[in-house]
C-alpha cells in the first residue's frame, strides 16, 4: 500500500461512526489487566520495608555490648571572678545637621559580558 491509499482509507474510516459496545470492550478488557497487576504495587514495597527493617534489626543485634569505662574522678577548679573595671561611657559623637553635609555623587557601573553594553547609575 502507498501513503495515498493509507490516506484515503483513514480518511474513509475517520467517517464512520465507532460502535459503542465496542468501546465498552477495551474499557472492560483494560479494567481486567490493571487489576491483575494491582496486587504487585502492595507487594513491592511491603518487602522492601520488610527488608530494610530486617536490615537494621540484624546490625543491632550484631554490635557488641558496650562495658562502661573506668574514669579518673574528675577534680573541680574553683573560678575567680576577674576584677571589676570602671566602664567608661561612649563618647557622643557631634549632630551633623543636613545643611552641613555634601551631597556625594554615586556612580555605579555595571559590566556585562557583552563589551560594547555597560550599564551606569548616576545619582
Amino acid at each position: 500500500m502507498t501513503e495515498d491509499e493509507i490516506r484515503s482509507l483513514l480518511r474513509e474510516m475517520r467517517e464512520e461512526p465507532i460502535p459503542a459496545d465496542s468501546l465498552a470492550r477495551v474499557r472492560l478488557g483494560v479494567e481486567k489487566r490493571s487489576g491483575k497487576r494491582s496486587g504487585w504495587k502492595w507487594v513491592v514495597p511491603l518487602a522492601l520495608a520488610a527488608t530494610v527493617v530486617a536490615g537494621f534489626l540484624l546490625l543491632r543485634l550484631a554490635k557488641a555490648p558496650v562495658r562502661p569505662v573506668e574514669s579518673a574522678p574528675i577534680e573541680v577548679a574553683q573560678v575567680q571572678p576577674p576584677p571589676e573595671t570602671p566602664v567608661r561611657a561612649a563618647p557622643h559623637s557631634k549632630r551633623v545637621r543636613p545643611e552641613q553635609v555634601k551631597a556625594v555623587p554615586v556612580l555605579i557601573r555595571i559590566e556585562t559580558p557583552d563589551p560594547d553594553v555597560v550599564i551606569l547609575f548616576v545619582n
